[in-house]
């Protein structure tokens, strides 16, 4: 039956994915399969469409030989779509080629390629401490449905120093919803080459660029970026992430991407339907892309603590800033980011000796720990946390940390209150 395209566009999109919907709908039920004749079909199609033309010979060879000596016979369903796309995948080393059963439906209808999602990939925003914007976001899903919200996404990011991009669990999609939030994050004087895409059936490349009129607002030119990887972030993720990566418009924290560069086009054999990959992305930078490779991030750490380490690496740079609002809100806000690895240990003498009256307030120690309260505050009594030699900070108290004035011979004096405003006051010891 030939190729029937894609629903609206060639998409990135994980080939996992495709196996997963293929396990998730109701299959056909097969009383006689004509194997001999679908890999006839789709050696065909894959001579005829896959981006690269010696290797789309190859494969359709191999599955070829494979189907003459009967390496396929007694498969059907699932299992034959889950073998030929482990026999594609493996001798091309391309994760975009994926054979599934097709859907049951009306023959006139148009194979749906990508299943129809609910809700929306945004999973999660959040202002973090320092004023970082952070989007945990699963997928670029078709953009004429999702541009609302990308729209309101970044409505919600608005005045953040930082921004922060989690695509730790995002397999792809759209490269038009790629353009459309990296246009967020040009300049809007004039459009920026990100990708061009070419393919291979119609011989033609299309480029994508900046959108400067469809940013809405003022855009996010000047605030630094931030981008999570893990093993599973794959195509139109890559793309976003490469993206900027080339520009040197992101720091990339995480694990090496999967490496899929290949747009797709579904193409219908039989009772399956073919994800074929038709094209190549080509950044204008390297002239190459991701394929087989993964994206590289700038700093390498596991997935599951890559946010913690882009946090750090955000507020050392806005500790940096020129301008002392952004700065100091960044220090303080450090103080709230401490891992356990700058946890300071204080051995029980030492804390006993801190413990006492000191005015208004109180400190005292009770089960290893010390516990402070000022009873004119209201604000109850707060566990005592130490980040440094004679400092501490409250559990769930932000903008105040609390430092230990001691005497030139180490005798404890008082305690000095310092507020992220600027200001600070003392309480004397015993006074």
């Amino acid at each position: 039956m030939g190729n029937i395209g894609i629903v609206a566009r060639a998409t990135l999109v994980t080939g996992t994915f495709l196996l997963f919907f293929a396990s998730s709908v109701a299959a056909p039920l097969f009383e006689r399969v004509d194997v001999g004749g679908i890999i006839h079909q789709l050696a065909n199609d894959i001579r005829n469409n896959y981006v690269f033309p010696e290797k789309g010979e190859e494969a359709a060879e191999m599955l070829e030989e494979n189907a003459d000596n009967g390496v396929y016979e007694g498969l059907e369903g699932i299992e034959l779509a889950q073998r030929l796309t482990a026999d594609l995948q493996k001798l091309t080393g391309d994760r975009h080629f994926g054979i599934r059963p097709a859907p049951t439906q009306a023959p006139s209808a148009p194979v749906q390629v990508m299943p129809e999602k609910r809700g929306t990939p945004i999973s999660r925003i959040e202002r973090l401490d320092g004023n970082i914007g952070y989007v945990d976001f699963r997928g670029f899903e078709m953009r004429e449905r999702i541009e609302p919200q990308i729209h309101a996404m970044m409505k919600i990011l608005e005045g953040s120093d930082a921004l922060i991009f989690d695509l730790r669990k995002n397999g792809g999609g759209d490269p038009a919803t790629v353009q459309l939030i990296c246009s967020y994050l040009f300049a809007k004087d004039k459009p920026v080459h990100l990708n061009s895409l070419y393919f291979r059936p119609a011989d033609e490349t299309t480029e994508f660029w900046t959108e400067p009129k469809s940013v809405k607002g003022d855009g996010f030119a000047e605030t630094p970026v931030w981008v999570l990887t893990s093993s599973f972030t794959f195509s139109g993720a890559e793309e976003f992430t490469y993206n900027l990566k080339t520009r040197k418009r992101a720091t990339v924290v995480g694990e090496t991407t999967g490496g899929g560069a290949h747009p797709v086009n579904g193409f219908r054999v039989g009772d399956f339907v073919a994800m074929i990959p038709v094209g190549r992305a080509i950044n204008p930078i390297t002239g190459k892309n991701w394929e087989g490779t993964g994206v590289e991030p700038d700093i390498k750490v596991e997935a599951a603590k890559a946010l913690d380490v882009a946090i750090t690496s955000a507020l050392d740079t806005l500790a940096k800033s020129d301008k002392p609002e952004i700065a100091r809100a960044a220090e303080w806000a450090k103080l709230a980011h401490r891992t356990n690895a700058d946890t300071v240990n204080i051995d029980e003498s030492a804390m006993k000796a801190i413990a006492g009256n000191y005015g208004p307030r109180t400190i005292e120690y009770r089960d290893g720990q010390l516990w402070y309260s000022r009873p004119e505050a209201s604000a109850g009594e707060r566990l005592l946390i130490p980040i440094k030699e004679d400092v501490f900070i409250f559990e769930g108290v932000q903008g105040f940390q609390l430092e230990i004035d001691r005497a030139s011979d180490g005798s404890i004096e008082g305690l000095k209150g310092i507020y992220e405003a600027g200001h600070t006051d003392y309480s004397k010891r015993g006074g």
